[in-house]
């Protein structure tokens, strides 16, 4: 994500106005095993415009979030505002975090970590375990090859493409099975995972998606 300043949240909001605004399905599960395994403080990675930011605040976290993109953090600004919540923000890069040691209870990164070239991946991935708290917990997703877009536009490396137009121009995607997903996951105690596709669905989505999501526990040790 260094290479870029991130995705324009006003165009993405206008073509698919939805699929960014609804918080996403396992966040009320994981939520529920944040707040019964005691966490208070929780990181959301790659906010967007703050849809699980506003959620996380709502259920009584203390809220950080964090984006490249400068529309992404003012977006969410706004709809803190709008609803009432409060989080902290920070404009930053995936890769270089202001964060010290075991900061977090949590970290949510959804639908973020895999915009980036694979040992971007890994760098983001040691980050994530070097501010999380011993038994803190992950809920993260990587993009999987059995989704569409995997093979098409522009290739950067093994696995790893970049869209050649659209929302994405330029920004990278690693795509990922399910011996990579596990060897990146390697240093956390996996909890579950489950390989979720997404099916075109008439009117609102225009092709197959498909993710690895992943919760996971930083050892205690």
């Amino acid at each position: 994500m260094s290479t870029t300043g991130g995705w324009d949240w006003d165009k993405a909001l206008q073509e698919m106005p939805g699929r960014w605004t609804q918080v996403a399905d396992e966040l009320f599960s994981f939520s529920r095993e944040m707040r019964n395994g005691g966490c208070h403080s929780v990181f959301d990675l790659g906010c967007g415009a703050g849809r699980h930011s506003v959620f996380l605040a709502q259920q009584g976290f203390a809220v950080s979030a964090a984006d490249v993109s400068p529309s992404a953090i003012e977006k969410t600004r706004l709809n803190l505002q709008q609803t009432g919540t409060d989080a902290t923000l920070y404009q930053i890069d995936m890769t270089e975090w202001p964060f010290n040691d075991g900061q977090f209870d949590a970290v949510v990164a959804f639908n973020i970590v895999y915009h980036a070239q694979r040992a971007e991946v890994e760098t983001v991935l040691e980050q994530i375990n070097r501010v999380l708290s011993p038994g803190g917990l992950i809920f993260i997703t990587f993009k999987s090859i059995l989704d569409a877009q995997c093979g098409y536009g522009e290739q950067l490396a093994p696995f790893t493409w970049a869209p050649t137009s659209g929302l994405e121009k330029g920004i990278a995607h690693y795509y990922v099975d399910e011996a990579e997903a596990r060897r990146l996951m390697q240093d956390f105690d996996l909890i579950s995972m489950v390989h979720k596709q997404e099916l075109p669905v008439p009117g609102q989505s225009e092709r197959h998606r498909a993710h690895w999501v992943i919760r996971a526990r930083k050892s205690f040790e």
